[in-house]
């Protein structure tokens, strides 16, 4: 590949892309490879939130770039994953679905994984970075970190427990590394719709007292550069969550609070809920309203992210501004 000047981004056909320091620092090299050789990453679920996010960081990092999507690296596709992981040192998997009534919620949360492991390791791939959730804790209760047991309820929730076990076989075969993040915060059709319902005046599911530590992007995404050609990393899970933690009514009050709205918060008890998801499912009304997605409101979401902290990462992001910037910027 012929380099370009600093600040230049060169584009292959399979989305590759490299952008040198603006410093006299060249692309990142791999541990234990010879210093002149770049360390090129691949990272699927590009075009989504976080993987925008991510290759946009590491980018500016100076890493070697390629952006994986569904055109060019589906991960129901291993021929066209072992072309997209072909010279490359760290695998960064982002793809998934949140679809709980998906009929292919499966197929590409596990089955996908499984077959970007193996296209990874048929390449001699030395890194996989595995983005989990921590939905695989379930209905687990109390404060939660990397040794909480997995009690994961909801299909999403199931899908992403047994990928992160398919990760952990191949632990043998090159290094993994497992981030568990919590909800995350940033621009993408999942917020848009939770403002659009807040926006609707729609009352609140049960009391709201439960706490949520949601965690933005831009800090997960450098949670996940922390991990890449790490030792320290190579076959650990870590939790991801922001600093701040709020009750589900809080968040709710909040948005209502950015929109203007003001009159009270109104609330209808659980059960109530749970029969508008499910006659929701026959009308269609509301994308939001689904029996998974209130199962999963009435959780209490605390995390301790001491392990990741250890490492060097620390949240840097407000909850409450980020929630300001997304309204603002119509999310």
């Amino acid at each position: 590949m012929v380099e370009k000047k600093a600040n230049e981004t060169s584009q292959s056909h399979t989305g590759e892309t490299n952008m040198a320091y603006r410093t006299q620092q060249s692309a990142m090299p791999f541990r234990g490879t010879s210093r002149t050789k770049l360390l090129r990453v691949a990272v699927t679920g590009s075009n989504g939130m976080v993987g925008r996010e991510l290759c946009k960081k590491l980018s500016q990092k100076g890493y070697v770039v390629r952006q994986c999507t569904k055109d060019n690296a589906d991960v129901l596709s291993p021929e066209k994953l072992g072309q997209a992981f072909r010279n490359i040192d760290v695998v960064i998997h982002c793809a998934a679905t949140l679809d709980e009534e998906s009929k292919d919620l499966y197929r590409i949360n596990v089955k996908g994984t499984e077959n970007a492991l193996e296209a990874s390791a048929k390449n001699g791939v030395k890194q996989f970075v595995f983005l989990g959730s921590v939905g695989a804790y379930g209905d687990y209760e109390g404060l939660k970190d990397e040794n909480s047991p997995l009690k994961p309820q909801t299909p999403y929730e199931k899908s992403k427990a047994e990928a992160e076990q398919k990760v952990l076989a191949y632990q043998e075969i090159m290094a993994v590394t497992i981030l568990r993040p919590a909800l995350i915060l940033g621009s993408n059709k999942y917020w848009r719709q939770i403002i659009a319902t807040v926006k609707k005046n729609f009352p609140l599911i049960g009391e709201g007292k439960n706490k949520w530590q949601m965690v933005c992007v831009e800090d997960l995404a450098e949670a996940i550069l922390i991990c890449i050609d790490n030792e320290n990393c190579y076959g650990e899970i870590f939790v991801v969550a922001g600093k701040e933690t709020m009750t589900l009514e809080e968040i709710a009050n909040t948005i209502r609070a950015e929109l203007g709205m003001k009159s009270k918060l109104k609330k209808i008890p659980v059960w109530l809920g749970m029969a508008i998801a499910y006659a929701n499912k026959i009308l269609n009304f509301n994308p939001m309203l689904k029996p998974d997605y209130v199962k999963r409101m009435q959780r209490e979401r605390i995390y301790s992210t001491k392990k990741l902290e250890q490492i060097g990462w620390k949240a840097k992001y407000s909850l409450k501004q980020k929630l300001s910037e997304l309204i603002k910027g119509g999310s």
